[in-house]
This record gives structure tokens, sequence and C-alpha cells, in this order.
């Protein structure tokens, strides 16, 4: 599937800002997944920008603005081609869950089992994960059972939440947004030993009347790692299986190794911040 995105956010502030540096997480990934054919950021103030990869393999721009400006717009223009992903009869059931324990050796898979900056691990969240697990025995079962069970009894509710909001507390409020069940998600995985990592990106929304929840928006979901078969997708917020319509920015331990734009100025808070997302399908 070819996809277009549009992502444009725009930062006022009431009075001059100066010495702003900013990091950008919105150039997409290639992968065995998807391939993005192009990526334009574009910056004004103008300024010159440069990019590097961070320690989970996100591709990262970043600049820096030192005079002074009220306005900050970013804009980024991307087309992807993603590969139609595993169909129903093709999901990875079958591994135990005992196989974990020889996960559990795997040094890159550690970042993805223990409690970080917005996922904690406690007694409450493993007695959930312990009693949405129920009799499953299977890996990916019970990774989909924790994301069917965050679907059906959690709120969608904008403004309730802030991306500061820990894991922790969403389980207590039962609403939030997709950044929020994607942390209680990877929180109960963890927390039965399944490596569960965060992922930011958007999602083409194929339905007619725009029923899925998060479209035209950035969006986060979740992927676990299924001993012998990879990292597959889930998306707690529409519980869905990810597959081709879903568009893969980065990867990390929470949102904060993938939020899209981070930075520091001089200055005073921003008077507004407007962020406007498209997904479109091109051709066939």
């Amino acid at each position: 599937m070819r996809l277009y995105v549009f992502h444009k956010t725009v930062y006022r502030y009431p009075d001059q800002v100066s010495n702003s540096f900013n990091e950008m997480r919105l150039h997409p990934l290639s992968n065995d997944l998807q391939k993005c054919e192009s990526c334009l950021i574009s910056v004004l103030p103008t300024t010159c920008m440069r990019e590097y990869l961070d320690l989970n393999g996100n591709l990262v721009q970043y600049f820096e603005i030192p005079e002074p400006h009220l306005k900050l717009l970013i804009e980024a223009r991307s087309t992807v081609n993603t590969v139609k992903r595993v169909d129903f009869d093709e999901f990875p059931y079958g591994t135990t869950m005992d196989k974990l324990r020889d996960i559990e050796k795997n040094f890159n898979c550690r970042n993805y089992l223990q409690s970080s900056s917005y996922v904690e691990i406690t007694p409450t969240v493993w007695k959930e994960a312990v009693d949405v697990r129920g009799n499953s025995n299977d890996v990916f079962q019970t990774a989909y059972q924790i994301m069917e069970f965050i679907y059906l009894n959690y709120e969608y509710s904008n403004s309730t939440t802030t991306v500061d909001t820990l894991s922790s507390s969403i389980i207590k409020k039962r609403k939030g947004v997709c950044q929020d069940f994607a942390h209680v998600a990877i929180a109960m995985c963890r927390s039965l030993g399944i490596p569960a990592r965060y992922v930011s990106g958007y999602f083409f929304d194929h339905t007619r009347n725009r029923s899925m929840r998060g479209s035209e928006a950035s969006h986060a979901w979740i992927e676990v790692l299924i001993n012998g078969h990879g990292w597959y997708g889930l998306d707690p917020t529409n519980n869905r299986v990810v597959d081709e319509t879903y568009i893969i920015l980065g990867s990390g331990r929470d949102y904060r190794d993938v939020a899209p734009i981070t930075g520091t100025y001089f200055g005073r808070l921003p008077t507004s911040m407007d962020v406007d997302v498209s997904v479109k399908k091109l051709g066939n």
C-alpha cells in the first residue's frame, strides 16, 4: 500500500524566544515492513538540519535557531510503501510462556522487560496482567488478550492526560489516548515477561466514516517479541493487529524515546501548539 503523510506542527509564543534547539523523529523508517520513498521536512524560521541514528535505530533530525522568533513551523511530507502483513492464519501462535526464559537471556531485550520513564511495573499492574492472561499459556494469545482488554475496558478520552502521564495513573483512571493505552499494554506485557516496545507512527483509516480511534493524528501502538517469530504490532486503541495501513516512525522503551518533536528554548511558554496530520492512500 502506498501512503502519503502530511504532518504540520505550529508553535506560537507570546514574546520572542531564542536559542531554540529541537529534535524530530518524523522520518518514516525503511525496513522489512515498509520503504520510505521520500521525506521532506521543512522548518521556519529557516535553518540548517542535521541527522543521526539514535540507540534504537530511529532516524533523528535536529536543528538550532539562535535568533529571536515568535513562531516555529515544522512540516513533514512523506511517501511510504508498506507491505502486506500476516493474515489471521499466520499469527504466531504456538510459543508457550515458558519459552520467555530464553528471551530473558538476550541482552538486547532487557530494556523491553523493565520499567522505563512512563512504564511502571508494579504489583498492581502485575496482578491485572495475570487476571487478563487467565488460562492462556501462549505468548501471542496473552498479548492479544491484553490488547483486547484495554480496548474494551478503557475509555478513549482526549484532554484527560498529558504526555507525562505514567502507566500506573492510566490504570487507575481507565481513560486516555493511544499513547496511554500503549504504555499500559507495555506495562502488562513486561510484567509477565513478554518483551514489549512502544511504536510511534500513523495509520490510514480505511473505514468509510473514519471510525477508527486516533485517526488524522500521530498514533502509538506496541510491538511484542515472539520467540522465533520476531516483533508483532498490536494496537490497543483500535483492537487490531498492525497491518499495512500503519506507518512506523520509530520505536523505543516508551514515548520519551520516540516523541515526534522535543526541544528547548529560552523564553515563555507557547500560547498555542497546533498539530495537523493527514494520511492518504495513493493509487493502488
